[in-house]
């Protein structure tokens, strides 16, 4: 099982921004990732999201063990400069540095089984949580939702930033950690 919650064969090895990471090859998971990612990509670029919370729980108690929390701040209105500003130049060493940034977080992302407590002895889900402004349009299958909130707050682990001309994004894992540690 991959982080107990789909079977490993479900997912193959691909490369993304020059790492190693996991890909589903399950049709409907993939599915369901890639209308996340759509709705994310309009919601993004109308600026009208601010977070991005992906929840793992038991399937049994719902008990949430694991939170993987991504803040969200589009630049230009901040102050920033806007990417159609940049020099072609300037905007290729500017793309080479996010490359570097967002490798390194998936790296952290990948290396964190080595100090996330495993998840056995249980089924597992996930839910995707989207922060959205409350007047934008929402898709007919989605549904408000509370925080899914570990009980106590559990540990946190802060990983690298992305800064980038179009976005920032700080992300933190909060995990319960298990009884028996």
């Amino acid at each position: 099982m991959l982080r107990g919650l789909y079977p490993e064969d479900d997912f193959k090895m691909t490369t993304k921004y020059g790492i190693k990471v996991y890909s589903s090859n399950n049709p409907e998971l993939t599915a369901y990732i890639e209308k996340i990612i759509s709705q994310l990509k309009i919601w993004l670029t109308t600026n009208t999201v601010s977070k991005f919370v992906i929840v793992i729980s038991s399937a049994e108690t719902l008990e949430v063990v694991e939170r993987w929390h991504f803040d969200i701040q589009v630049n230009g209105e901040n102050g920033l400069p806007m990417a159609e500003n940049v020099p072609p130049a300037e905007a290729e060493i500017i793309k080479r540095r996010t490359v570097l940034q967002i490798q390194t977080v998936l790296r952290q992302i990948s290396s964190s089984v080595s100090y996330l407590p495993s998840l056995e002895g249980d089924e597992y889900t996930f839910k995707v949580l989207v922060y959205a402004d409350r007047d934008v349009e929402v898709p007919a299958l989605w549904a408000d939702s509370g925080p899914s909130l570990i009980a106590g707050g559990g540990e946190h682990v802060r990983l690298k930033s992305i800064s980038t001309l179009v976005h920032n994004v700080d992300s933190f894992v909060a995990y319960k950690m298990n009884d028996s540690f």
